[in-house]
């Protein structure tokens, strides 16, 4: 199951992609308006935006630029979906930072076959270090919010690590696969914010229901730990 915010100001769309993605397990929560889409993003914490260009308030394109320029955000699988017909309009949305670009009107089978491809799990990174704590996506805090800042936000992370992971095994151990979903779903999206892609991934085969075990969790979430606590003592990492 996923979490997808469609942003879009017909409401006629948003209800054929609501009807087209609800069967397969997926969360379609639309936003009308381009003014809200960044603070629904942030409320929503989505796995897939679905977007529109011509949107009232903010465009589709202005939207995207934001989300790439955003340590948050600059790696959220991003689909287009539009009227607009010329491939001149596709190699401007694509050269933006969309990851797939669908026309209206659209065959369900279509948008399903995107959908589906943007949410499965990346390729793996080329080094483990690379998947353990992404130091790129930390350079892109700290230049959006300062060094001190981000530190603040790292510890944060830890506790929040420790805590859901503590929550997400208990859940497990109870039988109470919801709430670990729940957790995980949560726990990936705070892991993917910082870069920590191994545990996003761990995250992601207990919130899709595909492993039962927290072994793999608890391991990933203590090499994340002693990997962020690297990160906070060396300020290069952050640079």
């Amino acid at each position: 199951m996923a979490r997808i915010v469609i942003v879009d100001d017909d409401e006629l769309v948003c209800a054929i992609v609501a009807r087209t993605l609800t069967p397969l397990g997926h969360v379609v929560l639309p936003v009308r308006d381009g003014e809200d889409a960044l603070d629904s993003l942030w409320e929503s914490n989505p796995d897939l935006v679905i977007l529109d260009c011509a949107l009232p308030g903010k465009t589709g394109l202005a939207i995207l630029g934001e989300m790439r320029t955003s340590a948050m955000f600059r790696g959220l699988p991003v689909l287009i979906l539009t009227a607009r017909r010329s491939d001149w309009h596709v190699k401007v949305a694509l050269e933006a930072g969309a990851n797939a670009y669908v026309r209206k009107p659209f065959e369900p089978a279509d948008l399903i076959a995107q959908v589906t491809a943007l949410l499965s799990p990346p390729a793996p990174a080329s080094t483990v270090a690379d998947t353990l704590l992404d130091c790129d996506r930390l350079a892109d805090l700290r230049g959006a919010v300062g060094i001190d800042d981000a530190n603040r936000l790292l510890e944060m992370m830890l506790r929040d690590i420790a805590t859901r992971t503590e929550a997400i095994s208990g859940a497990l151990l109870q039988g109470d696969f919801a709430r670990a979903e729940r957790e995980a779903h949560a726990l990936r999206g705070a892991s993917n914010g910082i870069g920590a892609l191994d545990l996003a991934l761990a995250c992601l085969t207990i919130e899709r229901g595909e492993s039962r075990s927290s072994e793999l969790l608890e391991g990933c979430a203590l090499r994340t730990i002693a990997a962020i606590e690297q990160a906070r003592t060396t300020p290069a990492a952050l640079r």
